[in-house]
């Protein structure tokens, strides 16, 4: 199988990252990048629990809508389905964005 990449942006960060399982779930996707260590040894990307407004966050993958230029949230699950990236056409090489999302807590 070919290598799968991606570049991943959050905040003023990008990385690209090998995807081992392309067909993986987005919520193990995302599970695996929270726990990404980098070559220093550290998390590469922070990603903070809370909001400055003490908003629990939760973490969504967004890819730009080449129409529009918005970013459209790729959401984890649908119903009971869960999605990857092949649900939203991302490709080998594509860039995706990291959307910090508040959820009342």
């Amino acid at each position: 199988m070919e290598d799968f990449f991606l570049d991943i942006v959050y905040k003023d960060k990008k990385v690209r990252f090998r995807i081992m399982n392309p067909q993986a779930p987005l919520s193990t996707l995302m599970n695996n990048l929270r726990h990404a260590i980098g070559k220093d040894g550290r998390l590469i990307f922070d990603f903070p629990s809370i909001d400055p407004t003490g908003a629990p966050l939760d973490y969504f993958f967004g890819k730009e809508d080449t129409a529009t230029h918005e970013t459209r949230v790729l959401r984890p699950r649908i119903g009971k389905t869960d999605q990857t990236l092949a649900d939203y056409n991302v490709n080998n090489g594509d860039t995706v964005f990291l959307i910090p999302d508040p959820f009342p807590g």
